[in-house]
Formats: C-alpha cells, structure tokens, sequence
C-alpha cells in the first residue's frame, strides 16, 4: 500500500536537503530519497572538497614565500596522498553533520533511487508513496565530450580527478571556465605543468573581461599555460600510461603530452525514472516562475532547471520551491554573487560591463581601484587585482567585479547593495575598516562618483 506523505524530494544535494528543512519549518511531513551521498554535488564532489584541495595548495604554495618574511623552511614534496585524505575527512564531517541535521529536523531520509509510478505515484526500493507535492531536486553530473570519453585513468572528469592518488607531472585541462580554472590552481601551486585549452576567446568568459584579463596574466605567472579558440581533436593514448593530447590552435594542430586529462566542459542533468514533466532543448526541466513544472503538483529547483549552477542559489530556488507548493509567494528571483577561487580569487555580482554597456550604451559611471593602492592587499603579497563598480547615470549599482584576496568573503556586501538597488551616493555613505580588501569596493565607488580618496 502507498505511503502518504506531504512532500516527497527527488535529491538531497542543496536544493534538495534546504526544501526538506523549509518543509519541516512549515510542518509538513518530508520523505527525501537520495540515491548516492546526503549534500549532492556541492558536499561530496565540488564545492567543499575542490576547496579543500585549494586549503591545502595555497599552504604548499606559500611555502616558497616564507623567505620573503624573514622565515627561514626547509620542505620536500608534497605527499598527496595525505592531501587527498584530509579532503575526504573534510567531507565525511560535513556530510555526518548534514545527516544530524535532518534528523533532528525529523526529515525521513531514504538511501534509493526514486521511480515515477505515475504522476502522483514515486517508488524507492520496495517502498510505494502518494505524496501529496513532490521536489525534483536530482542535479546534475559532469557532461562528456564525444571525442573525449572519460576512462577514469587518463582522461578524467571534475568527479574522478579528486581521487587521484599521485600528483601528474603534467595536465591538460580542457575547458576554461570555473571548474578548470579552480583545478589550474591546485595543480600549479604543486608545480605540476598545467595546460588549458579553452574554446571561447577568453578564459572564465562568462565573466567580466577585466576578470579573464588579469587571471590569464596571473596564469602566466604561476606558469599555468592558456590557449584561447581552441579545441582538443583527440587524445592520443601512450604505452607507458601517459597520452598526446592534439590540440587545434591558430589554424594548426599542436602535440601537448600529458599524463592526464581533465575535461571540465559542463554538467549534464540527471532525471529520476519516469520523470512526467516537460523537458526544454538543453535536457532541463520546464519550470514556470513558481518553480513549478507543468505537471501542477510536482516542483523543480536547483542544477536540474538551468541558470547558475551554484550551491548558494540552489538553497535559494528549493526553499521557493516548497514554500509555492504548500500556498505561499516566495521571492523567484534574486541578485546571484559569483566566487572563482582561483589564485587571486574572483568575486563579482550583476552585470558585467560588457552587459551593462548593451542595455545602457556609454550612459554609465565606472570606478575603477587598484588593489596596489589597497594597504592590505600589500601586506598580502597579492595587490595584482582590482574592484571594478558600474553603474547607470542615475548612480543605481549594477554590477561589482573583483579580483584579489579574500574578495570571496567580500562580493556579499555588494551583493547587497545590488538586491536592495541602492545608489553609490548611498553605498559611500558607510564607514568600511582600514586596513582591508573590502573598503577597495567603496574606493571604486568613489572613483565612479569623481571622488576618489587613494586613486589617481
């Protein structure tokens, strides 16, 4: 006999775990069905242990630094093995602390993979439920290139690189985006040769130009070799394990040897068996701005539905989800910060000036400050960055774009100013502390309005 239950969630990655706790609040009753690990892609393959990997190669890094402080280390190679080890302690914590959560929210977690009977009817196992709302929430995982099958061993995907066992002497990394470029990082502050290829013009091109500007410089620096319009053709397998990776690059095929591959194009969604709802070209879930799907009572949110595929807004979209599916009118859309956690990082929010420059033309204030003029940006080491603020002629912020350190910690209080659709005039108003990264954003904004304090 089918159980009954409020509200059955198809995912326990962001999305999923986040609807689950906002059902609780709500006091319904919640199945979640998760068919792998509690935390999806974000705990288990992504977020939390990619940057566990970059904890521990910035420490390495900064080791060659130490001189420079008048500290005086001796250090020998990394031992990754340890590495790879103190990554899966990070996850298991966080994963056993997600697991504690749940149940004391009183969420019934089921470890299965989850079939549409019907529209109204999901089975897990032996298990049949009549929820009375569903959340499909299944995610995604990493998309494969025709020409460039993944075996696990030479050519990797995002999930199967963070398990390797030795550190490669050399990596192509097919693909320049977010995830790429993160990984670039980790691989080149172990002095491993890496190598990306990137189809696009530009490194990370979703972001403002500036942006992919000064990390390729910043690529350059740390030896991370970058070719831009340019394409992989094949990977030319090796006897002794390593491959010859064939790369189309100014009208010319060049050889570039590798003792692996990442290729780090995109993801691919995941649908539970049976799915009945509509599907749109790129293999998404159709969902109206309820977050709902065109079978009425089932819902959708996070990687499955497209946009940014990011952890943050995932919590966002799954507690929208429940809270339109049990009566209420959550906020659908929201001002999105972007962190790269590359070296320097990135953070930015809203439009990049390109965009801006579409929709407004030249009508826009830019303020522009270098972190070289940022005292503690200095004191880092890493003052090669800048903030960048634009704004329509009314003086209402559009978009902010940084690259330096800690700006990932930063990009929230310009998100702010975003989602509250603030001016400049009223965003200079507030006092930020000396000496930090963060008050760089409000010089920018002072340049932009003609006042700048410590820009020229």
């Amino acid at each position: 006999m089918a159980k009954p239950v409020d509200l059955l969630i198809i995912g326990g990655g962001p999305a999923g775990y986040c609807g689950a706790i906002r059902a609780r609040q709500l006091g319904k009753s919640v199945v979640l069905v998760e068919k792998d690990a509690i935390g999806g892609t974000c705990l288990n393959r992504g977020c939390i242990p990619t940057k566990a990997f970059l904890e521990s190669a910035q420490l390495y890094g900064s080791l060659s630094q130490m001189a420079e402080h008048g500290v005086e280390v001796s250090y020998s190679s990394p031992d990754f093995g340890k590495v790879v080890a103190r990554k899966n302690k990070v996850v298991q914590r966080l994963v056993q602390g997600l697991v504690y959560l749940l149940q004391q929210k009183q969420v019934q977690v089921i470890s299965g993979e989850a079939e549409f009977l019907s529209p109204t009817a999901v089975r897990v196992g032996e298990a049949e439920y009549e929820p009375e709302r569903i959340l499909v929430a299944s995610g995604t995982v990493p998309a494969d290139l025709p020409n460039l099958p993944c075996d696990g061993k030479l050519v990797l995907n995002s999930d199967q690189i963070l398990n390797l066992e030795t550190l490669p002497k050399s990596l192509v990394i097919v693909g320049g985006g977010v995830i790429g470029c993160e990984f670039a990082t980790v691989f080149a502050a172990y002095g491993v040769q890496v190598t990306i290829v990137e189809l696009a013009e530009r490194i990370l091109p979703m972001e403002d130009e500036d942006i992919s500007k000064t990390l390729l410089r910043e690529f350059r620096k740390q030896k991370i070799k970058v070719l831009t319009s340019a394409r992989v053709q094949q990977v030319v397998p090796q006897a002794d394990g390593t491959g010859v990776v064939q790369v189309e690059y100014k009208g010319r095929v060049e050889e570039q040897s590798a003792d692996c591959v990442l290729v780090s194009v995109g993801r691919k969604a995941v649908f539970p068996k049976g799915f009945p709802g509509a599907v749109d070209g790129r293999g998404l879930i159709v969902v109206n701005d309820q977050f709902q799907t065109s079978v009425p009572h089932i819902y959708a949110a996070g990687d499955i539905i497209g946009g940014m595929q990011l952890a943050h807004l995932a919590f966002e979209e799954g507690m929208a989800a429940v809270d339109s599916a049990f009566g209420g009118s959550p906020k659908g859309s929201w001002q999105v910060p972007r962190c790269v956690y590359t070296k320097p990082e990135i953070g930015a929010v809203g439009m990049t000036e390109g965009e801006a420059r579409a929709v407004y033309g030249d009508e826009l204030q830019i303020g522009l400050f270098s972190m070289k003029g940022n005292g503690k940006a200095v004191i880092s080491g890493m003052d090669s960055g800048f903030c960048k603020v634009i704004a329509d002629k009314g003086g209402r912020v559009l978009g902010v774009h940084m690259i330096g350190p800690q700006v990932t910690e930063i990009i929230a209080g310009a998100t702010t100013v975003l989602e509250h659709q603030l001016s400049m005039d009223d965003w200079v108003e507030t006092i930020h502390p000396h000496p930090t990264v963060a008050e760089s954003v409000r010089e920018a904004a002072l340049a932009a309005l003609g006042r700048g304090l410590h820009s020229i």
